[in-house]
């Protein structure tokens, strides 16, 4: 009936890839006016955390029983365990009821083997995770070439970021081109791989069996010594796609190479609640990681500028940075860096809209996918941080490893529109990034304060 709220279901379960996720839901709350009334919701067997397949714990916010008649199912990938979850029941049972009402079914990364499991691809075309073509065709699916594919009312895209790319036409059908286009800019969604594209290897049968069967392949061989240590911090309200992006890069590399082991930090082991509305939980705590090799700082909205105040956030950074072979940031991350002390005088980016507010913490502004000055690598707005991330990766071992990592996860980022173009964002983007700019002073001499203070 005629303005009824319609539900898009995102089904999880334990080893889900938080990338797949992520992504589309980034994009699905770009804020706007008009358009269909739209809620996105993640849900779960049970609504508690579970895991997944990087150092980080989704918590679903409603249970399979709580959502049982959504506009739309979409099922993200997750590595191996969605071969093991082609023979979950309660899962099966919830995507086969609800896509038999629902006006559209999905799949990113290698969920099409769930689609295909409870019966719903037979015979059809569906695009997956390279890795994962075989696994499909076993289910009665035909693996699509396309990087995504929408057929009628199936949806399904392959790894990395094609979610993102298929997620952005069914934004514009649900809230227009403009809102479209607002919220590719928004998470400034205009990916650089550094290395150019870097498509499938169905040669690499190594790799695809490490993907599909990690325990069947030998770890490799760290080259002695402990793994350093990647802290991802965490705070209320994050940009969480800002996080998840590089950490699922970092997390393939340590697969590959070990030397060094992303881990997630915040003040306690509890639910931090973020953008996109579902809560994640750290495996770390402030206290348990005082000195990592590398520290990244995601970004956010309004949540980050309050974090550039709190003195839980402030006094981590500051200290961790301190002793950081390398100090990275993703999105408004870099105000968080700006805030102590930690850019005076440096080159710098973070996300367009905020890109005033570095001039007034002493840096100089750069509209590049990222920076590198000395010690510090800061990356633009949310997708950056996927192609920050690679940069370092290679940094850390070699090009030919990251270009490896960049397969693994099948990043191919394609975006239906082709990227941004920064001389043309219409009026109100820049009105936007204007009025941000307008209160840059204020928040810079507060953060200013509380650096001299702290000193």
């Amino acid at each position: 009936m005629p303005g009824t709220e319609k539900v898009l279901a995102f089904p999880v379960r334990p080893g889900v890839t938080p990338l797949d996720l992520i992504g589309p839901l980034t994009l699905l709350k770009t804020p706007g006016i008009g358009g269909t009334r739209y809620r996105t919701v993640v849900v779960g067997e049970r609504a508690e955390p579970l895991a997944t397949d990087t150092p980080l714990m989704l918590q679903p916010t409603a249970t399979f029983a709580e959502v049982p008649d959504p506009w739309a199912v979409i099922v993200p990938g997750g590595g191996a365990s969605s071969l093991a979850a082609a023979e979950d029941e309660a899962l099966l049972s919830y995507v086969g009821s609800v896509a038999a009402g629902a006006e559209v079914v999905g799949s990113t990364g290698n969920g099409a083997l769930v689609l295909a499991a409870a019966d719903l691809l037979r015979g059809k075309q569906a695009a997956v995770h390279w890795a994962f073509r075989e696994p499909l065709e076993e289910l009665g699916a035909i693996p699509a070439p396309e990087r995504w594919l929408a057929d009628g009312r199936l949806h399904t895209a392959a790894g990395g970021t094609a979610g993102m790319d298929m997620t952005l036409p069914l934004l514009a059908r649900l809230r227009g081109k403009a809102i479209a286009r607002l919220g590719q800019l928004s998470a400034e969604y205009d990916p650089q791989p550094p290395f150019g594209r870097v498509e499938p290897d169905l040669a690499d049968e190594d790799l695809a069996r490490l993907l599909r069967d990690p325990d069947s392949v030998p770890p490799a061989d760290p080259g002695g010594g402990d793994e350093r240590l990647i802290a991802f911090v965490l705070y209320p309200g994050l940009t969480v796609l800002d996080a998840v992006g590089p950490l699922q890069v970092l997390t393939m590399l340590q697969r590959l190479v070990p030397g060094y082991r992303p881990v997630t930090v915040w003040a306690r082991r509890e639910p931090v609640p973020t953008d996109v509305g579902v809560p994640v939980v750290p495996d770390r705590t402030f206290e348990e990681v005082p000195h990592p090799a590398i520290v990244v700082v995601p970004g956010g909205a309004l949540p980050t500028i309050r974090a550039m105040s709190d003195p839980l956030v402030r006094d981590y950074v500051r200290s961790a940075a301190a002793s950081a072979e390398l100090i990275t940031s993703v999105c408004t991350g870099s105000l968080i860096l700006g805030a102590v002390g930690l850019l005076e005088g440096r080159d710098a980016t973070t996300n367009w809209f905020y890109s005033g507010m570095l001039e007034d913490l002493g840096a100089t502004y750069h509209q590049r996918r990222w920076v590198e000055d000395g010690n510090l690598i800061m990356s633009a707005g949310v997708s950056a941080g996927i192609d920050m991330a690679l940069h370092l990766a290679a940094r850390l071992t070699d090009e030919a490893t990251a270009r490896r990592v960049q397969r693994a996860l099948d990043y191919d980022p394609q975006p239906p529109w082709g990227g941004i173009d920064y001389d043309r964002i219409p009026r109100l983007p820049r009105a936007l990034r204007g009025a941000i700019g307008l209160t840059a002073p204020a928040i810079a001499a507060r953060s200013k304060r509380l650096t001299r203070a702290g000193r």
